[in-house]
């Protein structure tokens, strides 16, 4: 195998679909992922989603993903908040993410974790849900950096939960 690029210029886009999926709370779930890295493990929280595969639109991808990765079939809005993740190392491979979020609705009870390639499985640890002042209160690393404000702003867009 060869190693990864180590300039970001020379790095695959990785497009990526991701949902903001919020309780009747308004909390909202996050999945715990382990990845071991050269330097021991990287632990860090992010909303259910991956990559868009080329026959994807992003819809498409995050329904799939959240199918995946959770079990669930909901609808979506969106989408409601767009930004460049940067660039890190995934599965060997430096990538420049770039991440497209959609927000959904469902009963606290709903999602249940299970992922479907062997990667997802060994990778995915736990998901639970967050309340705005757990998110800005942690020390735990989170994705987006800035998923408070996204939180906030994405959960207005959408409204109470019916």
């Amino acid at each position: 195998m060869n190693p990864p690029k180590t300039d970001p210029t020379e790095a695959r886009l990785r497009r990526s679909a991701r949902v903001l999926l919020f309780d009747p709370a308004g909390d909202v779930l996050l999945i715990r992922f382990v990845a071991q890295r050269e330097d021991g493990p990287f632990a860090f929280w992010v909303t259910p989603g991956g990559e868009v595969e080329p026959h994807e639109d992003d819809r498409a991808a995050a329904e799939r993903e959240l199918f995946e990765e959770l079990g669930l079939r909901v609808p979506l809005a969106g989408p409601v908040h767009e930004e460049h993740g940067g660039s890190y190392v995934h599965l060997g491979e430096t990538v420049r993410n770039y991440d497209v979020f959609f927000a959904a609705r469902c009963e606290r009870t709903a999602p249940r974790l299970c992922g479907v390639t062997e990667d997802e499985i060994r990778l995915m640890q736990e998901a639970r849900w967050w309340t705005l002042e757990e998110l800005k209160a942690t020390e735990e690393r989170l994705f987006p950096v800035e998923i408070a404000r996204v939180v906030s702003e994405a959960y207005a867009r959408v409204g109470a939960y019916k």
